[in-house]
């Protein structure tokens, strides 16, 4: 199987997020597996971009780029001055995927009862699967080739791996 550059993985990841928030971003929160967050500011004259497998920062405030390695970011949500006080894409309704890694099917549960709209997208951008489920559902993803996948249900963004 061909694997696609890291580089350009994260690229596309980037873009997708971008697009899935569709408004300009000012404020970066960066969750990492071990639970713990770190939020950066991107003014004017900051920016955020990939290199490798690193995800870079560069704030105003930092006389440097900031370096993080993606293996250990679990989520990346934007916040907007506009917004102010509300962050976009909090997982209000405490959706989680599991299991993860998965090779056969993943199932979503959220605090909320009702319907789950699921759309799941290859690391390259590219829509492979979109309908609407019940919270525990069985989503089979066995004819996904192996790899990275952003999941978005409702209004909060997983990252899936498929093994």
């Amino acid at each position: 199987m061909k694997i696609a550059k890291p580089f350009s993985k994260m690229m596309c990841l980037l873009l997708f997020v971008f697009a899935a928030v569709s408004f300009a971003q000012t404020t970066i929160k960066v969750t990492y597996y071990t639970g713990s967050t770190q939020n950066y500011t991107i003014e004017n004259s900051g920016k955020l971009y990939f290199s490798g497998s690193n995800l870079l920062v560069k704030t105003a405030s930092s006389a440097s780029d900031i370096s993080i390695p993606t293996g250990i970011i679990r989520k990346i949500t934007f916040s907007s001055a506009i917004l102010a006080t509300q962050e976009i894409g909090i997982n209000k309704d405490q959706i989680r995927l599991y299991p993860n890694p998965s090779a056969e099917f993943i199932r979503i549960t959220s605090d909320k009862k009702e319907s789950l709209k699921v759309k799941i997208y290859s690391a390259e951008g590219r829509l492979v699967l979109s309908g609407t489920y019940q919270p525990n559902e069985d989503i089979n993803i066995s004819s996904f080739r192996e790899g990275f996948y952003l999941v978005q249900v409702n209004n909060t963004t997983l990252k899936l791996i498929k093994k």
